[in-house]
């Protein structure tokens, strides 16, 4: 049985960036007292990549210690939007729309915390409920100054982008959701600090002891933003354990040990050891080796890590096509059974964006069915049948149709 001060200091120091009150906090975990630890979700999307994956690992440590988890779907705020990193509006979606995505997400966070000892609610529970007059009482706890005091608003502000009034009242349905389900800790990121801290606000306000608050730190990709599917630079959940090594042995060397604190199970000290290994001048590359099987052994399995990395010495040493069974299947839909090579290299998740397309085909690393291909134009027939081999680079095999 894992030690429960261990099991502690990992949930409150392993790649958490702040914690109000962290005292409390610490003082609640080691006592007796069954704590609702609430984290929401923004069911916007139907994929789910690590990044996401970082919270629902710290309520795998909550359960670890017995305390209540409860995961909240935004099905009613999904259909407004958070503008905490975006430059204007988007459209909303449908409840249905939001209902499914967040069953999408809900069966990936599977893979990592026993779904079946969580309660799962949806904010349409009580915000369908909300009258006007209760908005305008939460709403009289906050200023228009200190809503344009978040750096988004501000900027829009300043450049005459318009801000509905939608936007505003956005944050205070989130606000409520915390008083509604009692919590006692909340999960969130550096980029919501402002909301987090609202969410106490309103508690106390009406009448309710202040949750606590987890904060954690972003997770960046090689090209140093943040781990997105608005700049395509993730790697999904549901990725093949070929496809999630190869991707996991593409990060910086300088990410190594950020990744094993975020993306992983180990304690703080097993971690240390790879840190060490890396401070002696090991290659990185072994290490990395390392951090690829972890991961990929908790989506996967023990066995299929291993087979994901001798796929990848395969692959990657003596340039060989691996074997069909190796390689992934993609259907891609579409309304045209012809599409331009670049749409497809896209739509297949093998490159993140269209230029990055290009580039792999000016150098004339694009294989179609074996024969390379470096026209942008270049038209690919698909039916719902027969498979086409695509290649990128030396490493990145898809099957398509």
């Amino acid at each position: 049985m894992e030690d429960k001060k261990q099991i502690i200091k990992n949930l409150l120091e392993k790649w958490v960036s702040k914690i109000i009150d962290k005292q409390n906090l610490e003082k609640k975990l080691n006592s007796w007292k069954k704590l609702k630890i609430k984290f929401w979700i923004d069911p916007t999307w139907t994929q789910v990549h690590i990044w996401h994956a970082v919270p629902i690992l710290k309520l795998r440590e909550f359960q670890k210690l017995w305390h209540e988890i409860i995961i909240l779907i935004w099905d009613s705020t999904a259909q407004v939007w958070d503008t905490s990193d975006k430059n204007a509006e988007r459209p909303m979606l449908t409840r249905e729309e939001t209902k499914k995505n967040a069953q999408d997400y809900v069966q990936q966070f599977a893979k990592i915390i026993d779904i079946n000892n969580v309660r799962i609610y949806y904010n349409s529970e009580w915000l369908d409920k909300v009258n006007f007059n209760w908005v305008w009482e939460l709403a009289k706890l906050f200023s228009v100054s200190e809503m344009l005091d978040r750096d988004n608003f501000s900027k829009r502000f300043k450049a005459w982008v318009r801000i509905s009034l939608q936007e505003f009242l956005y944050p205070i349905m989130q606000w409520y959701d915390s008083y509604c389900l009692k919590a006692d800790v909340e999960l969130g990121w550096n980029d919501q600090y402002f909301n987090l801290l609202a969410w106490r606000k309103i508690q106390e306000a009406l009448g309710q002891e202040k949750q606590d608050i987890m904060m954690f730190n972003l997770i960046e990709w090689t090209d140093w933003r943040k781990m997105s599917k608005t700049y395509w630079n993730f790697i999904w959940l549901n990725f093949s354990a070929n496809d999630m090594f190869v991707k996991l042995m593409e990060i910086n060397d300088s990410l190594i040990i950020k990744y094993f604190e975020s993306c992983t199970t180990l304690y703080l000290d097993e971690i240390e050891v790879y840190k060490k290994r890396l401070d002696a001048w090991e290659n990185p590359r072994n290490v990395k080796i390392d951090l690829a099987k972890e991961v990929v052994k908790l989506y996967h399995s023990e066995q299929d890590a291993q087979n994901a990395y001798d796929y990848f010495e395969r692959v990657l040493k003596d340039w060989i096509v691996p074997d069909e069974k190796d390689i992934e299947k993609i259907d891609i839909e579409n309304e045209n059974s012809e599409l331009p090579l670049v749409s497809v290299l896209v739509k297949a998740w093998m490159v993140n964006n269209s230029s990055e397309a290009r580039n792999a085909l000016s150098w004339d690393s694009v294989k179609v069915n074996n024969e390379i291909q470096n026209d942008p134009k270049f038209m690919i027939k698909l039916d719902k049948i027969n498979y086409i081999l695509i290649q990128v680079w030396k490493k990145k095999f898809k099957m398509v149709r």
